[in-house]
């Protein structure tokens, strides 16, 4: 399955990826590219080669003959998210949580009064942890938004459910808003973004595991299917 991933992306993606300086990057370009690409294809019934992108002027891609199935990638070294759906424009971020040099630079200029006051707030054992899910809401936020930082990070207010509950909420920004962000494994977080109010149980998440990535490509992979029934 992993060359047949990697056959599907045009020659212009192929360029992209290219440009990467090391193998390992270009190897996931091409794997998060195809497998976006396998994905749309088999959403549409159409074959994945044939499939045409456009972007808008800030750079969001969209299907060129199928506008209506609004669709965002992003990857973190051997992760990728994929987010399809129908009802509204949707954007993803998946980030691996890790220290940054400059965190508190990113809270003081990216994160809202409000923000910064909930994140100062928390518990230091969990707090690299809640950055992130902030960070990844926002960029998934911008993604929807189709905007990028043409969009004032620091407009947007994230409210993260303090009861575990995995959906929040978001002002700043022209909604309504599902906003679905979790953490699949310790070390992650990844956030879904969808510009409209989705009912409970439309949610959906499909894993593909294996001991290694790009390696969950090939036959052994294993796919969990969870589906959220929480209220957006």
């Amino acid at each position: 399955m992993r060359r047949a991933v990697e056959s599907l992306p045009n020659a212009t993606e192929h360029a992209r990826a290219g440009r990467l300086v090391f193998a390992a990057d270009r190897l996931r370009q091409l794997h998060s590219r195809g497998l976006l690409r396998l994905l749309l294809g088999a959403s549409l019934g159409h074959p994945p080669h044939s499939l045409r992108f456009v972007a808008n002027p800030h750079g969001k891609p969209a299907l060129a003959d199928a506008p209506e199935l609004h669709f965002n990638l992003s990857h973190c070294r051997d992760r990728a998210l994929i987010g399809l759906t129908r009802a509204a424009p949707i954007g993803v971020d998946v980030e691996r949580i890790r220290p940054l040099a400059d965190r508190d630079a990113l809270i003081a200029h990216c994160f809202s009064p409000a923000e910064q006051a909930w994140l100062a707030g928390r518990p230091a054992s969990s707090r690299e942890s809640d950055f992130f899910r902030i960070w990844t809401a926002k960029e998934a936020v911008l993604k929807a938004l189709g905007s990028g930082l043409a969009t004032a990070p620091e407009s947007l207010t994230i409210h993260l459910a303090e009861n575990g509950d995995k959906c929040a909420g978001v002002d700043g920004a022209p909604g309504p808003w599902t906003l679905f962000t979790h953490s699949p494994e310790p070390a992650h977080v990844m956030t879904t973004a969808v510009r409209a109010l989705l009912a409970p149980g439309r949610i959906r998440q499909f894993h593909l595991t294996d001991d290694a990535c790009p390696a969950w490509m090939d036959n052994g992979t294993s796919v969990q299917q969870d589906t959220f029934h929480g209220n957006p």
